[in-house]
């Protein structure tokens, strides 16, 4: 060893000691030891990042939750504003509108037809959420869509208020009086007439579960007897012309075994009697009963008034 090395040594011993340490080789405990170590990390890690995951899916559930609470409790979860919108003072008036409509036939070859293919394959469903963010030409495939108007309903049976609102919608109302399958019924009385007597078809529709469970609730039975939807179809071409003949209109709905129990029905007989077109003719349509004759009042002749006049102010000048 050489001088200076040795001199170097003495002045700096710890840098010799490390150098000695560094170049032997590790002994198998303490190479266990430092692989303890790193296990350990790795558990520890990884207890974190499972805590986190659990972390995360409670918040996600405890927003779940909220959201379900706040849509089955409409009062907290919609501000004034969006109430207004649903506020009953959006009913249609039909005392506002033309008593006829005149729905002209489609033509053959027409493309209107509103096939769901046509549409989309998404039919829109209203919601207390979405309500006001549907465009019209939506509100228009509601009306238009071969089964639209029935999911949507169906889908929000206990909220009469936004069946309304959807029910007075111009769009839809505009969309399903123009549906092909519509047209010929409203524009042919004959037709609509025939189509009142065809038994098989009408039970299956009355005695559909949607349709019975309308039936048997007087505020969905309202809404409908109420809405713009209702008026177009009582005031189009073949209705109206049932409308200005009662006792054809009676005798059918009271010769159909499915139309005549719905007579008797509390609800229907309500709506029937408070619609602004069928209340002058609800009794013959209900009962089939003609309306007693109104006798004519005889008008007195003018001798007759003066006579009578006269017969007074004697009794007045000797009282």
């Amino acid at each position: 060893m050489k001088t200076e090395e040795i001199i170097d040594r003495l002045r700096n011993p710890q840098k010799y000691r490390k150098e000695a340490v560094s170049s032997r080789p590790h002994s198998t405990e303490e190479i266990e030891i430092v692989t303890s170590q790193t296990h350990n990390t790795s558990i520890v890690l990884a207890f974190f990042i499972a805590l986190g995951v659990l972390g995360m899916a409670a918040a996600i559930l405890l927003i779940t939750l909220h959201t379900k609470n706040r849509a089955e409790d409409l009062s907290t979860s919609l501000n004034p504003e969006q109430l207004q919108g649903l506020s009953s003072n959006t009913e249609f008036d039909p005392r506002k509108i033309v008593t006829y409509v005149n729905i002209n036939e489609l033509g053959e070859g027409s493309d209107r037809v509103p096939t769901v293919e046509e549409l989309g394959s998404t039919i829109p469903i209203i919601s207390r959420y979405n309500y006001q963010a549907i465009t019209a030409e939506n509100y228009g495939v509601i009306g238009a869509a071969p089964w639209a108007l029935s999911s949507n309903v169906e889908a929000n049976l206990k909220d009469v208020d936004l069946l309304r609102y959807l029910l007075n919608r111009p769009e839809v109302a505009n969309a399903f009086v123009q549906r092909p399958d519509v047209v010929p019924l409203l524009a042919d009385p004959q037709l609509l007439g025939s189509f009142a007597q065809d038994n098989t078809s009408l039970q299956a529709f009355f005695t559909s579960p949607l349709v019975q469970h309308i039936s048997d609730n007087e505020d969905l039975v309202m809404a409908f007897s109420k809405s713009r939807l209702m008026s177009t179809l009582l005031t189009s071409k073949a209705v109206k012309f049932y409308r200005d003949r009662p006792e054809e209109f009676a005798r059918i709905i009271h010769a159909s075994p499915v139309l005549a129990p719905l007579t008797k029905n509390p609800h229907i007989r309500k709506a029937v009697q408070e619609n602004f077109y069928l209340k002058s003719i609800a009794t013959q349509l209900l009962d089939n009963v003609a309306p007693a004759p109104v006798k004519p009042v005889a008008k007195a002749r003018p001798v007759e008034i003066m006579d009578e006049i006269e017969d007074e102010e004697e009794e007045e000048a000797e009282g």
